[in-house]
């Protein structure tokens, strides 16, 4: 729907008597419409001044929405006397916009073509809004910036204040080289103690020094022959918590035990439920040449066993439940009780040294063998290892380091790793 001018002057117009004849206002619901009530009174010569989109400046009739001030070219007039065109009747493409004159004519805007002032209008009304948007995004964006630098700073802060707390020994004292290589202090402390005891009689003083604190990390490691290496027709059953790396290790060992100790290895995992375990260890078995049997229960393992008689090493991969959950763990130690199975602990070397001692205290028993401590490269260094023997009283198998299968598995050396908690205080 169009509507005849009005009698308002837009604000960007400025007086030009020289340039131009007389103004018009021009307002309908569309700026082509508007465009076109120009081209009908005025002519392809009109005098474009200016365009407005009136809903933004809270014109609520939205046939009135879009504005075009023109003017007639120097010397030219409209037909009809403004009085006329004010009373002519006003219907479908009959009406004629009213004669505006102001008492100081408008300035001549920039001439453009109609079609694209009405594109540029439309284009612009869009920028706007995209740049408002873009404006709160960036401020938003701003605010999650500053808020993340805040929160890791703090937690810099808090890390570097935990660790000062934890290793800010003197260069004298002992249980540092065990702290910086990621035992607790209180294991530390502990360790230190013993190798302080066992000095006095022969120094005289209370004083532990660091052959002295070696010598006693020495004797705290129990170490246990790698599975590699356990007699023929062994079996040997990998139990944990969820997520300690059970299945990659049982990928390791057997990987190292056909191809670097020409074993014969045969793999059952009770882990059947756990989707696509099944299948990996298939693939992997596929590609090192070993054999693999699923087993649902006692009676599917006493099967598998039988089918695997004639084999050199038999690992047995368990599923990962709650340690805490009793039923669950008697559940899964059920299926591998018996039939000389030998249970070996896999524990991540991440978790601190209360923890630790709770998981080996809920698994220990007459079938458990040996630790496994994986997950060395996450943690600060050997000290776990140490920590672990500790704790548990059993000995230490292997240690893995890594994720790469075969490589990232390794007998535990005594010196080995007592080199290595003395070059982490070192460093």
């Amino acid at each position: 729907m169009n509507h005849p001018p009005t009698d308002e002057r837009p604000r960007d117009a400025s007086p030009d008597l020289g340039a131009m004849g007389p103004t018009r206002v021009y307002r309908a619901a569309g700026i082509r419409e508007a465009f076109a009530l120009v081209k009908e009174e005025i002519g392809a010569d009109a005098i474009i001044l200016g365009t407005r989109d009136l809903q933004a400046q809270g014109e609520m009739d939205p046939s009135l929405r879009y504005e075009v001030v023109a003017a007639f070219p120097a010397g030219a007039y409209p037909a009809k006397s403004e009085a006329g065109a004010a009373s002519a009747p006003v219907g479908p493409r009959q009406h004629r916009p009213q004669t505006l004159r102001y008492d100081e004519p408008p300035a001549r805007a920039p001439e453009l073509e109609l079609g694209a002032l009405a594109q540029d209008a439309a284009m612009t009304r869009q920028l706007q809004l995209l740049g408002q948007a873009i404006k709160s995004l960036e401020s938003q964006l701003a605010s999650m910036v500053d808020q993340n630098r805040m929160l890791r700073d703090e937690l810099s802060r808090a890390a570097r204040g935990k660790a000062a707390a934890e290793a800010a020994l003197t260069e004298t004292e002992p249980a540092s080289s065990l702290v910086a290589s990621g035992v607790d202090r209180d294991i530390a402390e502990r360790i230190v103690s013993l190798a302080v005891k066992r000095v006095v009689p022969r120094r005289g003083v209370q004083v532990a020094k660091e052959p002295d604190v070696a010598g006693e990390i020495a004797r705290s490691l129990q170490v246990a022959p790698p599975l590699w290496d356990a007699p023929s027709g062994s079996v040997c059953a990998l139990v944990g918590p969820p997520g300690a790396g059970k299945t990659t290790t049982i990928l390791k060992i057997a990987g190292l035990a056909t191809f670097a100790h020409r074993r014969s290895v045969a793999v059952i995992t009770t882990d059947v439920n756990r989707l696509g375990n099944y299948e990996s260890l298939e693939q992997y078995a596929a590609v090192m040449g070993f054999e693999v049997l699923p087993a649902h229960d006692r009676e599917g393992l006493d099967r598998a066993l039988d089918a695997f008689a004639d084999v050199d090493l038999v690992l047995v991969d368990t599923p990962g439940h709650n340690p805490f959950d009793d039923d669950a763990r008697y559940a899964t130690l059920k299926v591998v009780g018996g039939r000389e199975v030998r249970q070996h602990l896999v524990l991540p070397a991440t978790l601190s040294s209360r923890v630790m001692a709770d998981m080996i205290a809920c698994y220990e028993g007459p079938a458990l063998e040996s630790l496994i401590i994986t997950k060395i490269d996450e943690a600060r260094g050997m000290g776990p290892v140490v920590a672990a023997c500790f704790l548990a009283e059993l000995p230490v198998s292997h240690v893995c380091d890594g994720q790469l299968i075969p490589d990232d598995i390794h007998a535990v050396d005594k010196d080995h790793v007592t080199r290595e908690i003395l070059l982490a205080h070192a460093s």
